[in-house]
């Protein structure tokens, strides 16, 4: 059976972001084809005054996986020029996508 991908999807996280600097975190993304999520995600892991158990992060998709990964590193430096605390990123190849009417 050929698995083909039907896209791949990126996704950047970085600390934990509010006001401002959410704001600002949206522009940046934004610039690049990525929305940002509009929720923390919550970590398995205790808080740190280093690092918290909350993260903040964004997706970007596309067909081409050359021409995401170019857009995902853009944005990484772009975060972490502007002072972001970028934790990881990555991107995965998406072979069966379905939404539920309900």
């Amino acid at each position: 059976m050929n698995h083909k991908p039907l896209y791949y999807e990126s996704h950047i996280t970085i600390e934990p972001v509010y006001g401002p600097e959410l704001v600002k975190f949206e522009y940046l993304a934004k610039a690049q084809g990525y929305r940002v999520a509009r929720l923390l995600l919550q970590k398995d892991r205790d808080s740190t005054p280093e690092r918290s158990d909350k993260d903040s992060f964004c997706t970007g998709r596309d067909k081409d996986y050359d021409s995401l990964h170019y857009r995902m590193m853009s944005l990484v430096a772009n975060l972490q020029e502007t002072g972001f605390k970028v934790w990881r990123y990555k991107i995965e190849s998406v072979i069966f996508d379905e939404k539920v009417k309900g």
